[in-house]
């Protein structure tokens, strides 16, 4: 019985003594930059609910997402950097990062499309080229970063 009464006092401690971290998904959309024709280029980030059971460090997955649309709202294309991070309340590590492109509209093209990662951010960048009678006619350059603080928060 002594034996039993142990197990169960030290099962007990081992179970409270570890954090359980419960985080809500993340659904922030910022409007950058306005161009002079009424388009513009909107951010959002998402992320997954974050769970950390018996662990003092925590994994959170999230992406954000640059958006271009026409003056009229109509999405042109996006570009996405995800990333995956590890934080433990002191400190934050971006440990994989990717980017993913969308195209809607066929007057547009999307090259150069890279992705990296440093420290606790992830970047991706890409080019977006717009023609005309195969004529480049615009050009837009953009980085999107996501970076994780040491408690968790995506930003």
């Amino acid at each position: 019985m002594k034996k039993i009464t142990i197990i169960i006092l030290s099962f007990l401690l081992i179970f409270y003594s570890n954090t359980f971290v419960f985080a809500s998904n993340t659904n922030e959309i910022h409007t950058l930059e306005v161009f002079e024709d009424g388009s513009y280029i909107e951010e959002q980030i998402d992320c997954s609910p974050t769970v950390s059971l018996f662990s003092t460090t925590s994994t959170k997955y999230g992406h954000k997402t640059a958006t271009y649309k026409s003056s009229s709202g109509n999405t042109i294309w996006t570009i996405t950097v995800s990333g995956i991070f590890t934080y433990n309340g002191k400190s934050s590590k971006c440990t994989k990062s990717s980017v993913t492109t969308t195209c809607v509209n066929s007057n547009w093209k999307i090259t150069n499309k890279s992705s990296k990662k440093v420290d606790s951010t992830a970047t991706a960048s890409a080019t977006a080229t717009k023609y005309t009678n195969k004529v480049a006619v615009q050009t837009i350059k953009r980085s999107v970063s996501l970076s994780c603080s040491k408690s968790g928060k995506l930003s």
